[in-house]
């Protein structure tokens, strides 16, 4: 008998930060289908990236347009990895903004050439969005947050855990409102990003997104995907659908949708794909959360292992 029992297993996907040179470039290395996925993703870009991905330059990586299509490779190449050695349908899945696409993809809402589209496309209107700032804050209580946010017309882009969230507006209000949190107890780190992410500054964005999200073709997914926008399960075509459209300019529900996971009976997340951002977010949601993670062939190994099964 499994060390786990596979029926409460849950799949998270990272979104943009989590990305790093050289990822799952091992695994693509030693996975034909891992490596089919990379360069189909890779074929919707009208940059390499393969040779961006893996060699760099790092700076040109960190670009939105750049860095999202490469993450959504990362996972799907590391997915596909899993998928060879441990054959079985996820619980629910998830995924963190960007990753949410990779998530509707591996719960097959989307063909993977569709969601590379969607990514590259969505990466693009990002990078070229209203002028925007953000900032971490760490050590404060959402409510709190959100008083202040109100009184400055800033939004919480990201609700990462109890004590950690991500606020989103204009470069003024996110001044204003650093200033302001830098008072008090918690911690408050400016991001390097130039757009409001999550905002109503991403509504020019996401029309455009909207309208290509409308060409495709969604079907009903093969089990529950627990979206951004209400850290609710979802499984109908239609529902994912409508649900990805609000994503761009709504928070990211992240508490909410582990918390859900949980309730679902998840029992064992993993993270697949670039980094172990995800993995960390979800032990401060939960202590007694069980979580492993596919980003190389190491890891892969690890959780596999964890299986009890055996690592061809």
């Amino acid at each position: 008998m499994s060390k786990f029992d596979s029926s409460k297993v849950a799949f998270v996907f990272p979104g943009q930060g989590s990305q790093v040179l050289g990822m799952a470039q091992e695994i693509c290395m030693q996975e034909p289908d891992s490596k089919n996925a990379f360069n189909l993703v890779s074929q919707e870009c009208d940059f390499d990236l393969v040779k961006l991905s893996w060699n760099g330059p790092e700076e040109a990586l960190k670009r939105t347009c750049h860095t999202q299509p490469a993450l959504l490779a990362a996972s799907a190449a590391c997915l596909q990895a899993l998928r060879r050695y441990l054959p079985i349908n996820p619980l629910c899945v998830a995924g963190h903004s960007l990753g949410e696409l990779t998530a509707l993809w591996a719960a097959e809402a989307l063909f993977l050439k569709e969601t590379a589209e969607l990514t590259v496309l969505r990466g693009q209107l990002m990078e070229n969005s209203l002028p925007g700032a953000m900032s971490a804050v760490l050590g404060m209580e959402a409510e709190k947050l959100e008083e202040i946010c109100q009184a400055l017309g800033v939004v919480i882009a990201n609700y990462n855990t109890p004590q950690q969230q991500v606020i989103s507006g204009s470069k003024q209000a996110i001044e204003k409102a650093n200033a302001q949190i830098a008072q008090t107890k918690a911690k408050v780190i400016p991001l390097q990003v130039g757009g409001a992410f999550h905002s109503a500054l991403m509504q020019e964005a996401n029309c455009k997104f909207v309208q290509a999200i409308d060409k495709v073709n969604f079907k009903d997914a093969i089990c529950p995907v627990i979206q951004n926008l209400d850290g609710q399960p979802y499984i109908k075509a239609k529902d994912l659908q409508n649900n990805l459209k609000q994503q761009m300019t709504s928070s990211v529900q992240w508490v909410k949708t582990i918390n859900k996971m949980l309730e679902l009976g998840a029992e064992v997340f993993i993270e697949i794909g670039s980094g172990k951002v995800l993995s960390g977010l979800i032990k401060k949601i939960d202590r007694s959360a069980v979580v492993l993670q596919v980003s190389d062939n190491a890891s892969l190994k690890e959780t596999l292992a964890n299986f009890e099964t055996v690592f061809a």
